[in-house]
């Protein structure tokens, strides 16, 4: 059977192994246009099309490519990195080995009775706003991030910390560790240099969270 991409555009990169499948992973250097049975989709918009084992491989892929992209070369030596299992690399010279280390970041739902807090990010697009998150700093818990990126970009204090849950965020490479908590004390303010607005929230009667308080 003809491949939908032929093999001469293929830049191959690496297999993950799912199951009984093995799914190649490539880089194409032009995007495919003007074929039938082919749709070229950013990986946010799968979320929506694809189901949640295939979305997750998906945006492993896309972690894998990205790392790829910035391990040509070794960080000790300079010498060029091959790689050497599935999901790792190794350098032709010195022999250092390489493996994916994706960036922890965090994100908390503040609840205040019963509203809760949501921000706008000046790099939001659109009308959008979402939850207070940031990335782990060295020599600091998860829990010790929430508290700081909290006092930092919204300036109050919070308690009653939950962890949540956690999923990996291929944009471009990290895994998002959730957390809940209560409102302590403090007036919002808002770190300008990153936010644009953000305020207390609570449902209205469809449902949906447009109520600014």
């Amino acid at each position: 059977m003809e491949p939908p991409i032929p093999l001469k555009e293929w830049n191959f990169i690496t297999t993950l192994h799912s199951g009984a499948d093995d799914i190649k992973i490539i880089r194409l250097d032009n995007p495919v246009v003007g074929q039938e049975g082919i749709q070229m989709v950013g990986l946010r918009k799968t979320h929506a099309i694809l189901n949640t084992e295939d979305y997750q491989l998906a945006g492993k892929g896309a972690e894998l490519l990205y790392w790829d992209q910035n391990t040509r070369f070794c960080g000790v030596c300079g010498g060029t990195n091959k790689w050497m299992t599935d999901i790792s690399k190794k350098c032709t010279e010195c022999g250092k080995e390489w493996w994916p280390s994706a960036a922890t970041a965090i994100i908390v739902r503040i609840q205040h009775d019963d509203c809760i807090l949501l921000v706008r990010a000046r790099n939001f697009k659109g009308n959008h706003y979402g939850l207070v998150a940031g990335f782990l700093e060295t020599g600091e818990s998860l829990e010790q991030c929430v508290v700081r990126e909290v006092r930092e970009e919204v300036g109050i204090k919070i308690k009653n910390l939950r962890y949540f849950g956690s999923q990996p965020w291929p944009y471009p490479f990290g895994l998002m560790v959730g957390f809940t908590a209560d409102y302590d004390e403090g007036e919002l303010s808002l770190q300008k240099e990153e936010l644009c607005e953000g305020g207390w929230f609570k449902r209205d009667k469809t449902g949906s969270l447009k109520s600014k308080v």
